[in-house]
C-alpha cells in the first residue's frame, strides 16, 4: 500500500486529477485511515492506495501522450476488463486533498474542512488562478438555464462579443449553445445539451424546463425534451466532465462545477492540461463568492424581505454590549438557515435590519417562498424570545417585524474592501422597507400585489386578511385586502412616514396551513 501523497510525488499528477482518475473509475478509492507519524505524535487522515494504483496511473498517461481523450482511455481500459467501479459516496474522497493535514474529531462541516485543505494549498503557492483570469471560456447559468455571468473568452466565442439581453428571462443558454453549435453533427449537438442538463435536472424538473423551451418550433421542443430526458442528475458528484467538438475549434473539455447559487461551466481544449483549473475550482467557497459579486446586471422578478427587530434601541440600552451582541449574533445565526432553505439571497445587514432577495426558481414559487421565509422567521423569534427570558429572567418580546413586496426591479452587485451586497435599485425594496416600520408586535404585511400573484391553491393554504373595528369587538377579516390609509391614524406624527405609501393596498399574513403529504 502507498499513500496519496507518495502516489502523487511518483507520478507527478495533481490531487484534483487523482480525484478525476477515482470518479471516472479507472482507479479505486484509497483506503482511508487515521494515524500517526510519530510515536505520541497526533492523529492525520490519509489515504492508502494499492501498489498497483501506479503502474495504472502511468499507463494512463501514457495513453494521454498518444493523444487519447479521457473519454477514450476509459474505454479502453474498460474493454480490457479493467473497470473498477467508482466511489459512489463522494464524502470517501475528500480526505485526498491534503494529506497529513490534521482534521479535528469533532463536527467540522465538509465545507469547513474544504476550506482548512484549500487553504493549505494556497499557502504553498500551488495556485494562482481567479476569476478574473480564467483563461478559457467560461460562464455560470443559475437552475432555470439563465446566464448570470460570463467572461470575456466566452463573450467573444458564444455571443460574438455581444451584450446579454437586459431581461432575466431573455437570458436562457439553450438557443446561445443551438447557435454555436449550429454546424456540429447532431449527435455532438445532443451531447452538449446533455452535459448541461446532467447538472442542472435536480433542480429543473420537467415542468419547468418545457416553459423553459415554449418559444421554441414544436419539432425542436421535441428534441430539447428528448435531449433533457437522456440527461442523467448525479447525486453527488460536485465536479464533472464531458466532452464536445465543435466543428471550428475542435474537441472540447467541458468542465462543470455546482453551486447552491449555479453551474458554472469551462471550455477547455482538450490537448491541454485541466488540472490547474480544477485545482482551483475545488476552491468552492472563494470561487462562488467572486462569481456572485462579478453577477451581471439583470432585469428580473422578485420577492423583496426586509426585517427589522422592533424596540432595538431600547433593547440595546437594557442589555450590557457583550450580552447585545451574543443577542444579535443569535438572531442572525438562526434565521440565515431559514433564508437559505428557501433561496433567499442575501442583501445586506443593518445592525438590528436584514434585506433579503427571493428570485424565480424553477422547482418552486419564489413569491411562495418569501411567504414562507416570513412566517418561519417569526415561529423562530418565538423561541429565542423564549430562552432569552429564561436567560434575563425579562418579559421583553422580540419582535422581527417583516414587510414583503414583489416586483421587477434591476439587480446588481456593490463591492466593498471585504465582500459585495446585492442590490435592487427601484420602488420595490422602499415600498418593502415602509411596509417593515408600518409592521408592529412581529407582524407580517404583504402588499396585494405579491399575494394576488399566487395561485388560487398556493393563496388558499394561507390565512391573511385585515383586522378590522367590529361594533363590539375587533374582527379579523379573512382574504381581504385595505389601503394602508385606513389603517393608521394619518395625524399621529409617529406614521407621517408613511404618508407616501397611505394608498398602497396590504394585507397581513398571518400564518400558511400545513399542507398534507
Amino acid at each position: 500500500m502507498m499513500t496519496s501523497k507518495s502516489l502523487l510525488e511518483k507520478t507527478g499528477i495533481s490531487r484534483a486529477t487523482l480525484n478525476n482518475y477515482i470518479n471516472l473509475g479507472l482507479i479505486v478509492k484509497p483506503e482511508v485511515k487515521r494515524v500517526a507519524l510519530y510515536d505520541g505524535g497526533a492523529l492525520t487522515t490519509i489515504g492508502y492506495f494499492p501498489d498497483w494504483t501506479l503502474e495504472r496511473i502511468k499507463q494512463i498517461q501514457l495513453l494521454k501522450q498518444q493523444g487519447l481523450p479521457i473519454s477514450a482511455i476509459c474505454q479502453q481500459l474498460n474493454a480490457n476488463g479493467n473497470s473498477i467501479h467508482p466511489p459512489t459516496d463522494i464524502e470517501n474522497t475528500k480526505y485526498l486533498i491534503a494529506d497529513n493535514v490534521d482534521l479535528p474529531e469533532n463536527n467540522l462541516t465538509s465545507d469547513a474542512v474544504t476550506e482548512k485543505r484549500n487553504s493549505s494549498l494556497y499557502n504553498k503557492g500551488q495556485l494562482s488562478l481567479s476569476v478574473d483570469n480564467i483563461p478559457y471560456p467560461a460562464y455560470m447559468i443559475n437552475y432555470d438555464c439563465g446566464l448570470i455571468w460570463i467572461n470575456e473568452a466566452a463573450q467573444k466565442l458564444f455571443l460574438n462579443n455581444s451584450s446579454l439581453p437586459v431581461r432575466a428571462e431573455d437570458r436562457s443558454i439553450i438557443p446561445v449553445l443551438l447557435d454555436w453549435a449550429d454546424s456540429s453533427a447532431n449527435y455532438q449537438k445532443e451531447n452538449l445539451l446533455i452535459s448541461h442538463f446532467n447538472v442542472l435536472k435536480n433542480r429543473l424538473h420537467q415542468e419547468a424546463f418545457t416553459k423553459n423551451i415554449a418559444t421554441f418550433k414544436q419539432d425542436r421542443q421535441q428534441w430539447l425534451i428528448h435531449c433533457y430526458d437522456l440527461a442523467s442528475a448525479p447525486e453527488n458528484s460536485l465536479v464533472q466532465d464531458s466532452f464536445f467538438n465543435h466543428a471550428d475549434i475542435g474537441n472540447q473539455r467541458i468542465v462543470a462545477i455546482s453551486f447552491r447559487e449555479g453551474v458554472l461551466f469551462t471550455y477547455i481544449p482538450e490537448l491541454e492540461d485541466a488540472d490547474k483549473v480544477i485545482d482551483w475550482l475545488s476552491r468552492r467557497d472563494a470561487v462562488i463568492r467572486t462569481l456572485l459579486s462579478q453577477q451581471l446586471p439583470v432585469m428580473t422578478p422578485l420577492a423583496a424581505l426586509v426585517a427589522d427587530l422592533q424596540d432595538s434601541v431600547r433593547i440595546c440600552s437594557e442589555l450590557p454590549p457583550d450580552e447585545y451582541f451574543q443577542l444579535i449574533n443569535q438572531i442572525w445565526s438562526s434565521l440565515d438557515p431559514i433564508f437559505r432553505k428557501y433561496y433567499g439571497t442575501y442583501g445586506k445587514h443593518t445592525g438590528d435590519g436584514m434585506v433579503y432577495y427571493f428570485f424565480p426558481q424553477p422547482d418552486n414559487n419564489y413569491l411562495m417562498n418569501a411567504i414562507l421565509c416570513a412566517c418561519e422567521i417569526r415561529q423562530t423569534m418565538k423561541t429565542i424570545t423564549h430562552q432569552w427570558m429564561i436567560k434575563k429572567g425579562w418579559s421583553n418580546q422580540l419582535y422581527m417585524n417583516i414587510g414583503l413586496n414583489e416586483g421587477q426591479e434591476w439587480l446588481g452587485t456593490f463591492k466593498t474592501n471585504t465582500s459585495y451586497e446585492f442590490v435592487v435599485l427601484g420602488q420595490t425594496i422602499n415600498v418593502c422597507s415602509r411596509l417593515s416600520d408600518f409592521a408592529r408586535l412581529g407582524k407580517i404585511w404583504a402588499t396585494k400585489n405579491l399575494v394576488s400573484k399566487l395561485s388560487p391553491s398556493e393563496r388558499e393554504i394561507i390565512d391573511y386578511g385585515v383586522t378590522r373595528d367590529g361594533v363590539d369587538q375587533v374582527l379579523f377579516v379573512s382574504k381581504t385586502y385595505a389601503q394602508i390609509s385606513t389603517l393608521f391614524d394619518r395625524d399621529d406624527p409617529r406614521h407621517k412616514k408613511l404618508t407616501d405609501i397611505s394608498s398602497l393596498v396590504v394585507t397581513e399574513i398571518q400564518a400558511v396551513k400545513s399542507i398534507a403529504p
